[in-house]
């Protein structure tokens, strides 16, 4: 459990290292916004790159315990359920908007000491919503040629485009309405339905 200060000062980091990445986010500015001193922050954090490493450990750990893939629905209708999820997504992602931005730049452009340890996590993360989406799939009825990894590989390939257009559009638009942001999910959604029709044998399973 992280003291009220620490949490303060992890919440200040998140910010500041999602807007303006590793190398140009301030330290001083951390503390200023968490209200305590520099100095504080480095007795928590020895360095710079612990105190964002330690950043993307909470928000990791925070967006697995909202998103709470485990205890997810899952029935016989893939595409009501992917309706839930990216609804879901949706919601939080508009919700803490410097989650997703942090974890997607700790991925892509990580600080050179922590690369290796960033794409460890990232991984970890990703294993639980592919265990999830496994489940999923495994619920159709799929025709006899059909590969199970290039499926997993379609519905993954269909949910980064979907994330990046959404993370875009809302940070462009962060006031943005959920019902100004439901053509990205009926894009979403129509895209898997066109790409899964050729490859169950019973198109009853795609319904909502």
């Amino acid at each position: 459990m992280l003291e009220s200060k620490e949490k303060s000062i992890l919440e200040a980091a998140i910010h500041e290292f999602a807007e303006k990445g590793f190398k140009q986010a301030s330290t001083n500015h951390i503390a200023k916004m968490a209200h305590t001193s520099k100095g504080l922050i480095f007795h928590y954090y020895e360095s710079k790159e612990k105190l964002y490493e330690a950043c993307i450990h909470y928000a990791i750990d925070f967006t697995l315990k909202e998103l709470d893939y485990e205890n997810w629905p899952i029935t016989n209708r893939v595409i009501n359920d992917l309706k839930i999820y990216s609804e879901k997504e949706l919601q939080f992602m508009k919700d803490h908007p410097d989650i997703y931005p942090l974890v997607v730049e700790a991925m892509t452009n990580p600080p050179e000491k922590l690369a290796g340890r960033m794409t460890e996590l990232y991984a970890d993360m990703k294993s639980i919503g592919t265990e999830y989406f496994s489940k999923m799939v495994d619920k159709l009825d799929l025709k006899e040629d059909v590969n199970i990894n290039t499926l997993h590989a379609v519905i993954q390939s269909h949910i980064s485009y979907y994330e990046t257009q959404v993370f875009s559009y809302l940070k462009q638009y962060p006031e943005a309405s959920m019902e100004s942001m439901r053509p990205f999910i009926d894009q979403f959604l129509a895209m898997l339905s066109m790409s899964f029709r050729g490859l169950v044998k019973n198109k009853d399973d795609l319904l909502y």
